[in-house]
């Protein structure tokens, strides 16, 4: 049973406003890391760097009490509050307050797919970057998160949430509080990724190296087959569809993780490889399907630090006619992934934006060149359970949080310009959401609806290995 008190906005919480919280950091204004003005310069009107997060809830609620334990968890991220601002003529954050929560009624099933047009974007230097949207519906309640890239990553939301559902639980049950304490003052650090004792620095050699594989040869590129005339008259410039998986394509899923020996982030890179492959339009065969590949640059000692991008860039790189057996793809796929985990290889795209930052206009020529432009991208935006179980009740694999039930959590990635298509998956628990936000520009919606049926038939039946039965 449903039971929410009203959908009117909440009152700011009684202990200390986040105004409040904001000013006793002595940490503003603060200067932008180059991957944040990285990620600012990649904001254009075509591609708009905005993290989407879709929570779906189902059971008894306290509408009020969810919104304001909401506002204290993302008080404890000063990041998601700022604004952007020049201050000595170089861009920094500037302490700000938190955007207000939006409510509101709709009739329907919180399990409706999110899909359509994607018009949402957040100017930073007049709104704060985190904005959330609360829609009570018949059979639940959802929660649509918005997040600038520039503000943070997959993992620094799923702090916010985590923090978030953790206070709702303790408030409802009347226990204290869990979490760990945040030090904003680690924010200062944000842009220091020192090599982890596990991980040998890599030589000149294999940077060299590294840098050949990333831009030798011709990239495979999607052929836009739309009119002049349609994309220049079309209002929304990306679209997007989403597929939670089934509790059996679920199971097939594993089946192929567990036989293989892999991750779900292998075992989907190579099955978007498979079906860029096979539906691209134009291309020779015998160019090279890049995919861009976030990859997570957390470290233990992370933990006290706020919300913030803690990740690097791997670019997995295969000649397309090698992409049409996905089964042979796995194998160097795994090798060369683990590879870059264990050698803390993300970070090196960081250290090349670091240094051509230093340089007056570098990182717009390195844009304007192109090198770095991949064929798609694909994020795992990870398990947003994950560190919650110890703080929260967890049930036959599914999370419950003062009466609710967490149903499903869905991520939607952005994707840089001139990049065509952004796959994600978001998990819950033992539930799988696979998304695709597709440009309009290179895509159609119905071309964006096939890709994404033939990559979730690719990561649900690809051939297990030959001793498996």
């Amino acid at each position: 049973m449903i039971r929410p008190s009203q959908t009117s906005e909440a009152k700011p919480t009684s202990d200390v406003s986040a105004a409040h919280m904001e000013e006793r950091i002595g940490i503003f204004p603060l200067p932008l890391t180059p991957l944040e003005r990285f990620l600012v310069q990649c904001d254009t009107r075509q591609s708009s760097m905005v993290i989407r997060v879709v929570l779906r809830f189902t059971g008894e609620y306290r509408i009020e009490l969810l919104m304001d334990t909401l506002r204290r968890a993302v008080q404890r991220h000063p990041l998601m509050s700022c604004r952007l601002s020049n201050h000595r003529f170089r861009p920094h954050w500037i302490a700000g307050t938190q955007e207000k929560i939006v409510t509101q009624r709709i009739a329907g099933s919180v399990f409706a797919a999110d899909s359509g047009p994607f018009v949402k974007r957040i100017d930073l230097t007049q709104s704060a970057g985190l904005q959330i949207e609360i829609r009570v519906m018949d059979d639940g309640v959802k929660f649509i998160i918005d997040a600038h890239h520039a503000v943070t990553d997959g993992n620094g939301l799923r702090q916010v949430v985590t923090d978030w559902l953790h206070l709702y639980h303790c408030e409802i049950h009347g226990l204290p509080a869990k979490l760990p304490v945040i030090d904003p003052d680690r924010l200062q650090q944000r842009d220091r990724f020192p090599q982890p004792a596990t991980a040998a620095p890599i030589t000149f050699r294999e940077a060299v190296r590294n840098f050949l594989c990333t831009v030798r040869g011709r990239t495979a590129r999607w052929a836009s087959e739309q009119s002049r005339h349609v994309l220049n008259h079309s209002t929304a410039h990306s679209y997007c569809v989403e597929h939670i998986l089934s509790t059996s394509e679920v199971a097939q899923v594993e089946e192929r993780l567990s036989a293989w020996k892999i991750t779900l982030n292998e075992l989907v890179l190579a099955a978007c490889m498979s079906t860029f492959a096979r539906l691209a339009p134009g291309g020779s065969q015998s160019d090279r399907i890049t995919i861009l590949n976030p990859t997570d640059l957390r470290l233990p000692s992370d933990r006290s630090m706020p919300a913030t991008n803690r990740f690097g860039f791997a670019f997995v790189r295969r000649i397309r006619s090698d992409c049409h057996d996905p089964a042979g793809l796995i194998r160097g796929i795994h090798d060369e992934l683990d590879y870059v985990r264990k050698g803390y290889i993300g970070v090196e795209f960081i250290k090349g934006l670091k240094s051509a930052s230093g340089v007056p206009g570098g990182v717009e020529f390195i844009r304007r060149l192109g090198m770095f432009v991949p064929s798609l991208q694909w994020t795992c935006l990870g398990d947003v359970t994950r560190g919650a179980k110890r703080l929260m009740t967890w049930k036959d694999g599914v999370l419950h949080i003062g009466g609710l039930r967490l149903e499903s959590a869905t991520g939607f990635a952005p994707f840089a310009e001139n990049v065509p298509l952004s796959v994600a998956t978001c998990e819950a628990g033992k539930r799988v959401a696979l998304t695709l936000r597709s440009s309009t520009k290179f895509i159609s919606q119905e071309q964006t609806r096939n890709f994404l049926e033939m990559l979730v038939s690719q990561v649900c039946t690809m051939d297990l290995p030959e001793n498996v039965v």
